[in-house]
């Protein structure tokens, strides 16, 4: 008679090879701290610094949980270090930063110019003269990070040196064994760290909804909307205000501002392909 047998083992987990870039993920506020200290050894790794952002549109630094900033704490960045970044309308200018908010990979830049692998006409209007001057370092690798909800966060990573210009082969070794982790940290800081009053209501938009609220987001009344579209203007106000209900919005501005979270305004009314019409029923006579 065949026997089979199953034999069972204690699961090691200190000999289980781990994912690659599970560590750096943040599932409480407790995880901050010691994530972003792995995430500083393996870029430390490279030989490189790191300094991030999960926000953008605020510069707000990433705190651990007992709120100390984590590139210092983590990072390793002096109070001098960080207080020039710490100038939000001077750190908003700086063409890093700028370029993580058109580029969707991650690139390297120094006077000479901005390194990417594939062409983008929004880096080519960046104004490289502020590199090298403060908070911009002379060159920097740029991993920008966009998100769910429209919020983008960045990594700058540079040389222990700050006076290297040249991140060439840093960048070509560094740029993609690096950027998962470094995706990872910020995605899932942002997740732990977003406030839940101001995140919209995942509203599923009728696509005349969101033809009226696209013309809203280019500046059209509601009487040149109807014009645009053949409809009436009370039909109009309908829709929009259907669309407002819908994102759970207070108002036109926040409605519009809330279907850019969720992407439904990310192309030109223009050019949106018309919407199929069904087929009109056979008729039985």
């Amino acid at each position: 008679m065949a026997t089979n047998v199953l034999e069972l083992r204690r699961f090691d987990s200190n000999g289980a090879t781990p994912h690659p870039h599970r560590d750096a993920m943040i599932r409480t506020p407790d995880d901050i701290l010691p994530a972003a200290q792995l995430l500083a050894r393996k870029v430390e790794g490279h030989g490189l610094r790191i300094m991030v952002w999960h926000d953008l549109a605020t510069l707000a630094e990433p705190v651990d949980i007992d709120g100390t900033p984590i590139n210092a704490a983590a990072f390793g960045w002096s109070e001098d270090e960080l207080a020039p970044w710490r100038e939000v309308d001077r750190a908003m200018r700086s063409p890093m930063l700028r370029a993580a908010r058109v580029a969707a990979e991650p690139l390297w830049m120094n006077r000479g110019g901005i390194h990417s692998r594939s062409a983008n006409r929004l880096l080519e209007q960046i104004d490289l003269a502020d590199i090298g001057t403060t908070p911009t370092p002379e060159a920097g690798i740029v991993i920008p990070i966009h998100m769910p909800l429209g919020q983008v966060g960045a990594a700058i990573l540079t040389a222990p040196d700050a006076g290297t210009i040249d991140l060439a082969a840093a960048f070509a070794a560094s740029a993609a064994p690096l950027a998962p982790a470094i995706w990872q940290f910020i995605t899932s800081y942002a997740s732990v760290s977003r406030d839940e009053r101001y995140l919209p209501t995942e509203g599923l938009l009728s696509p005349r909804e969101l033809e009226c609220l696209s013309w809203v987001a280019h500046g059209k009344t509601d009487y040149e909307i109807s014009i645009i579209l053949g409809c009436s203007h009370a039909g109009v106000r309908y829709h929009v205000t259907r669309a407002c209900a819908k994102l759970g919005a207070v108002n036109r501005a926040q409605s519009v501002f809330r279907a850019a979270q969720l992407g439904y305004l990310g192309v030109s009314p223009e050019m949106r392909p018309e919407p199929r019409k069904p087929l009109a029923a056979a008729r039985i006579n």
